[in-house]
């Protein structure tokens, strides 16, 4: 059963925290406003490739660990 996109928005804030970066340097990272990076970490927009891939590299983690909700897709059917 996959987590709800609440669940995956709750661990990317969990993972900014530990590293101790504020959501303004996160937005930056991506080159977005800060108002839309926070909708994006609450689940109210989807993160792109592009900034999903940015923002695993600026956490200095696998994507697939930050954003596992992308590799849980069966594209297969």
């Amino acid at each position: 059963m996959a987590a709800s996109t609440s669940e995956y928005a709750e661990l990317l804030y969990l993972r900014r925290m530990v590293k101790k970066l504020p959501a303004p340097d996160m937005a930056k990272t991506i080159g977005v406003s800060t108002e839309t990076y926070l909708r994006s970490e609450r689940g109210e927009r989807e993160f792109t490739l592009v900034e999903a891939m940015k923002i695993a590299n600026k956490l200095n983690m696998p994507i697939a660990l930050v954003f596992p909700k992308i590799f849980e897709q069966d594209v297969a059917n």
